[in-house]
């Protein structure tokens, strides 16, 4: 296919995932459950951010478990903000991630003075201490049993359409949380296939190499990192005005625990680590599964575990590479089935 054909080609996918997007949630509108599926669409929306951000950081060979501590700084800040000093949703969201960002800058260099295995310790020692410290500072947070703020006024009405804060699930919020979403990962693709893009990978392949030609390593990590955090605080954000609940129990069930890092590195690796659509692909279609799988939630571990063991052997580039296994495969299984048995003697 020519360069204009896959142009067209990619436009016209794009065109067509779009439309599927922004159908769903009348689509889903006449089953009894409409209003839960579009509460587990806008939460499949928050994890591909949250994700994605991961894999941004992860573009210079260092991994962050710390997804799930950096959405609770996000999430808490823009919830206080709003809820106890009574600023606007959407400043108060905005200003909850300039002071996730803000704390990734402050521990970013530190951590960037370590490499692999201790810089994902650090990150993962980082998530708890924000999770301990949510639950501690009672009088601030509600601590362990958290709070709730669902008294807040819509701030945005544009003809019939009203953004609402005030209800937990509603097709409104749904694209809002689409449009937050696509502008922060259309940012993120444009700075991965921009030139910065190309440093940050060069950083991951030979980050020594690299630094010989005149890369600042740490500038381009703390760069990245904070950036990325940047994102993780308004995944938190768009969760914390979404659930209207705080809280930051130990339990699989919140978001702002170890798991939900544990689980974006999963989407991350499932989907693909080297495409930009593998967080889309991972988060979406493991996060569908395990609703419809819900009756065997206590083997969902195990399942996930199968999962991940199966695409790292047969898939090591993911879902996303799907296409390009399927000439390797259909070429194995010819060379099978003309393989003639072994053991029998000609005439």
């Amino acid at each position: 296919m020519s360069r204009s054909g896959r142009t067209w080609s990619k436009a016209l996918s794009g065109t067509v995932f779009l439309a599927v997007v922004l159908a769903l949630p009348w689509i889903l509108r006449p089953l009894k459950s409409s209003a839960y599926w579009t509460h587990i669409l806008i939460l499949i929306a928050i994890m591909i951010l949250a994700t994605s951000s991961m894999r941004a950081i992860f573009r210079t060979g260092e991994l962050s478990l710390g997804t799930a501590g950096f959405m609770l700084l996000g999430g808490y800040c823009s919830a206080l903000l709003s809820a106890k000093v009574g600023i606007s949703p959407w400043l108060a969201m905005l200003l909850g991630a300039i002071f996730t960002a803000a704390i990734a800058a402050l521990v970013a260099y530190p951590f960037f003075r370590v490499k692999g295995v201790y810089f994902v310790i650090c990150t993962l020692l980082l998530g708890f201490i924000f999770l301990y410290l949510a639950g501690y500072l009672d009088k601030l947070t509600g601590g362990w049993q958290g709070f709730q703020f669902y008294h807040i006024s819509p701030v945005l009405k544009i003809g019939s359409l009203t953004i609402a804060f005030t209800t937990k699930t509603n097709i409104e919020y749904y694209y809002l949380a689409v449009v937050v979403v696509g502008i922060c990962l259309f940012i993120l693709h444009r700075m991965e296939h921009s030139r910065v893009g190309l440093v940050w990978k060069s950083i991951r392949e030979a980050d020594q190499l690299a630094q010989s030609v005149g890369v600042n390593l740490m500038a381009h990590k703390i760069f990245i990192f904070v950036v990325a955090c940047f994102f993780t605080g308004v995944a938190g954000g768009l969760y914390a005005f979404h659930v209207h609940a705080l809280s930051p129990t130990s339990t699989p069930a919140n978001v702002f625990h170890f798991f939900t890092s544990v689980y974006c590195l999963l989407y991350m690796v499932i989907g693909g680590v080297e495409s930009f659509y593998g967080p889309l692909i991972g988060a979406t279609l493991f996060m569908l599964l395990r609703e419809w799988a819900r009756p065997l939630s206590e083997y969902w571990p195990l399942v996930m575990g199968g999962i991940l063991i199966l695409v790292v052997f047969f898939m090591p580039k993911g879902l996303a590479a799907f296409r390009e296994y399927i000439p390797e495969w259909s070429s194995k299984l010819r060379r099978l089935l003309r393989q003639r048995p072994t053991g029998t003697t000609q005439p």
